[in-house]
């Protein structure tokens, strides 16, 4: 049913481009907002917990109203997950504030309820996740960049498949081959099972050239519906937002309790590494 009804808005909504005018008053902006607007900073959760035996971490931060700002760490929560009985706990990194670290190493299980617990500024926060599947790292390639030496990755992955919702994180590595920066890159993917009419009309997605010999690791992340939802709503407003159409750009909710803002999941991952040639 989600399907049917994004296509039926595609349809719908190309039918109206063509007459749509502008409804917008022009006006200037000094970058500032009044004190009116700026509405009290809330609580912020990034928090992935995966299958992979390692010491898990949850990034905590408040929201911010400056243009390009950078979100500010919070490093006095107290924080841990909860499973079947056993309590994790987890403790600020003093090297990065606002990210959270295990205690002690360990690694999600299936048909298990993770149940998330932070307590910052007098209130508890709550949210709970379910491990999700992950289905093969499907072949990763690689072309020629115009004329040149460099490599780009072919984007083969899809962005609507029925059957699967995923995450890929793509990170490339030629540090070793010069010190010239940029010599890194991190590249996000998406695969959702409902299509949207913002990813069939997407902006063209920038190429990021890389030489021969780069280091390649790739990350794939099953979603949970809920998790899924969460992200798709961000890539509208993001790597999808400026084409034909657009929508107004609110916060996106997550799962956390409390009127706090982000998401807590818990993902199957797989990894796999190779070196582009």
């Amino acid at each position: 049913m989600k399907l049917i009804k994004y296509i039926t808005l595609y349809f719908i909504g190309l039918s109206f481009i063509l007459v749509l005018g502008s409804c917008e008053e022009s006006g200037e902006w000094d970058g500032t907002a009044s004190n009116e607007s700026i509405a009290e900073p809330v609580l912020v959760v990034d928090g992935i917990l995966s299958n992979q035996l390692a010491f898990q971490e949850i990034r905590l931060s408040t929201s911010f109203v400056e243009l390009n700002g950078i979100a500010p760490g919070i490093g006095d929560a107290l924080v841990k997950v909860e499973a079947n009985g056993f309590v994790y706990d987890f403790a600020n990194d003093p090297a990065v504030e606002g990210l959270y670290k295990s205690q002690i190493e360990f690694k999600a299980l299936p048909d298990l309820n993770y149940q998330l617990s932070v307590q910052w500024n007098d209130q508890v926060y709550n949210a709970s996740s379910s491990l999700a599947f992950v289905s093969p790292i499907p072949e990763i390639s690689f072309r020629t960049y115009a004329n040149t030496d460099s490599l780009v990755l072919i984007d083969n992955i899809p962005i609507y498949n029925p059957s699967q919702e995923s995450m890929y994180e793509i990170e490339i590595d030629w540090s070793h081959l010069t010190t010239v920066e940029p010599n890194q890159a991190k590249l996000f993917f998406y695969t959702f099972n409902a299509a949207h009419i913002n990813g069939l009309i997407r902006p063209e997605r920038m190429p990021v050239p890389f030489p021969k010999g780069s280091f390649v690791v790739v990350k794939k992340y099953g979603l949970s519906e809920g998790f899924a939802d969460f992200l798709q709503g961000k890539v509208i407003e993001t790597d999808w937002s400026g084409a034909w159409l657009y929508s107004t750009a609110e916060n996106l909710s997550g799962n956390v309790d409390n009127d706090a803002l982000g998401y807590f999941s818990v993902c199957s991952v797989l990894v796999d590494s190779l070196e582009a040639e």
